[in-house]
C-alpha cells in the first residue's frame, strides 16, 4: 500500500499551537521541526506508513516545542512571537488538516479554557 496522509487537528492559544495527528499506535516516529519553519511528520501504524509536510505560518521555537505519542500523536509547537494566528499552515490549504474545535479558545476565552496538558 503507498503513503497515507493522517487527519491533522490543530487549535491556538497566544502563545502555542497544538496539533493532533489522528492515527494510533505509532511506531517508527519522525517529527521533524525543519529548524521551526514546518514539520516534516512519518510514522506507521497497523501496517500502514503516514507522512505529510507542512510549512508553518509563522516561526516556532524547536527547542521549546515537544511532542508525544500516547493514543494519539500529540504536538505542541510554542510560538516564537505571541499573537493570534490565521491558520497553521502557510501557502495552500493541506486537505488533512481541520480545526480542533474542542481545543480551540478564541483570544477572550483563554484564560477560561484549560492549558494544553502532555
Amino acid at each position: 500500500m503507498g503513503v497515507l496522509k493522517p487527519n491533522v487537528l490543530w487549535a491556538q492559544r497566544k502563545d502555542l499551537v497544538w496539533l493532533t495527528v489522528e492515527i494510533t499506535n505509532v511506531e517508527d516516529l519522525t517529527v521533524d521541526l525543519q529548524d521551526g519553519k514546518g514539520l516534516k511528520f512519518s510514522g506507521k501504524s497497523d501496517g500502514n506508513t503516514y507522512e505529510f509536510e507542512m510549512e508553518f505560518h509563522a516561526p516556532v521555537d524547536v527547542a521549546e516545542s515537544k511532542f508525544a505519542a500516547k493514543r494519539l500523536v500529540e504536538i505542541c509547537l510554542v510560538k516564537k512571537d505571541e499573537g493570534s494566528w490565521p491558520r497553521v499552515y502557510s501557502g495552500t490549504k493541506p486537505t488533512f488538516v481541520k480545526c480542533d474545535w474542542n481545543k480551540w479558545a478564541d483570544s477572550d476565552e483563554e484564560d477560561e479554557k484549560p492549558g494544553f496538558d502532555m
